[in-house]
């Protein structure tokens, strides 16, 4: 019974023996103005109760039976994201604002958008109660006028929809304004839900408010992004919900011993197709260091030993080679996510005494095998001496490699009078 009540996820082009790439289905289409500002409409009266007001104010708490589920969720969404302290976000369709309230405890600067000016109301009243000042100068709410996004061209790092661009009448419109406000190496990311959603019992009383509820075709919603000027799309894989598998130890044992077959790929399936959940890349490299993997470098001076006088300007000519997968970029986004060459000052007994010695640009962007010759100037201390000047790479507003791992490089400095 299990399996025959699964298959009713499978699309198409899901099913065994299918391929994606076999689908034919064709990209979103925007819905008729008159019927978009009619939906828009509708959606802007639902948050227009003042009975419901303590609800909306309590999300995502105000159902205990579901709470665990929208935070698992959100939490997944962040961390395939990597959002940092100082990133620019953009959380559209934020309803009341509770994924706002937290995208902004990151450190980030976020704007909440929405097309009902009552939800974002209740947002910023929610703010206002569990926000500290210093957090909630990062946090503003904007209505969104239903057509184009009221931001500049690339001034935003992330685009965040959770559980709401099944909910937009005009998806293409929208998708291509979030590729407009995303930065060159912006990310798009969603948590919604999927096949199934628009049959649900809650879907079919919320669309007795006027309020719009279809499924979301994964396919579609790939080729509709890649149409609109997307390069790729990176899905996570959600965790099974615990109604639908939770094993007991005796058989999450033999699971962990290699025995795949006891969590059935249906399950897994089902997981992804109702509720996906990933992101776009606006740039080509799906790893960068923006939100990097791993952190290795091959680093070889060209000598190993230099001379200067004291104070005087010496120059160091280093190969250096990117020994992984993530691209190394060489201009990142606000001061951060930028790989430079960087040198240390140690003295003969391998003592610290200065950790930012020097800094030296990349020539172009690094990709995996890829390197590049590159000169670092230094100025010699104002002491005579034996020295070690140890190279690292370092990714700005991240860490030094060496920290993570990678191989360092030495040259002896000898410093006269």
């Amino acid at each position: 019974m299990a399996w025959r009540s699964l298959a009713k996820f499978r699309a198409p082009h899901f099913r065994a023996g299918g391929l994606l790439r076999s689908s034919r289905l064709d990209v979103f289409t925007d819905r008729p103005v008159t019927e978009t500002e009619e939906i828009n409409a509708n959606s802007e009266k639902y948050f227009e109760h003042p009975e419901n007001r303590e609800f909306w104010l309590n999300r995502p708490f105000s159902h205990p039976e579901t709470v665990g589920k929208y935070l698992e969720r959100f939490g997944l969404l962040l961390a395939t994201l990597g959002i940092r302290p100082g990133d620019k976000v953009l959380d559209f369709g934020c309803g009341t604002g509770w994924t706002s309230i937290m995208l902004a405890r990151t450190g980030a600067e976020v704007v909440g958008m929405d097309i009902a000016p009552a939800a974002l109301d209740i947002g910023r009243e929610a703010a206002e109660r569990e926000l500290t000042d210093d957090v909630r100068s990062r946090l503003t709410f904007e209505t969104y006028s239903g057509d184009g996004i009221d931001i500049a061209d690339g001034d935003v790092d992330f685009v965040v929809v959770f559980d709401a661009f099944h909910h937009f009448p005009n998806p293409m419109t929208i998708l291509r304004e979030f590729h407009r406000v995303l930065s060159p190496h912006g990310r798009f990311g969603f948590a919604e839900p999927g096949a199934g959603h628009a049959t649900s019992e809650s879907s079919i009383a919320e669309a007795e408010h006027g309020i719009l509820e279809q499924d979301l075709d994964l396919e579609q919603f790939y080729r509709s992004a890649m149409a609109a000027g997307f390069q790729g799309l990176e899905l996570a894989i959600p965790a099974l919900p615990p109604e639908i598998l939770t094993l007991p130890m005796q058989r999450m044992r033999s699971f962990l011993q290699g025995l795949p077959w006891i969590v059935p790929q249906d399950f897994l399936r089902k997981t992804v197709l109702t509720g996906p959940i990933g992101v776009f890349r606006k740039g080509a490299h799906p790893v960068t260091s923006l939100n990097p993997r791993t952190h290795l470098a091959e680093i070889r001076p060209v000598v190993s030993q230099v001379s200067s006088s004291v104070g005087e300007e010496t120059r160091i000519v280093a190969r250096v080679k990117n020994r992984t997968e993530t691209v190394w970029l060489r201009e990142g986004r606000r001061g951060s996510g930028y790989v430079r060459l960087g040198a240390h000052l140690l003295d003969e007994k391998r003592t610290m005494l200065d950790q930012d010695f020097g800094r030296t640009e990349l020539p172009r962007d690094l990709t995996k095998g890829d390197s590049c010759t590159t000169e670092i100037v230094i100025r010699a201390p104002g002491k005579p001496g034996t020295y070690i000047v140890q190279l690292d790479m370092v990714n700005e507003g991240t860490c030094w490699f060496a920290q993570r791992g990678s191989p360092v490089a030495d040259v002896r400095l000898d410093v006269q009078p």
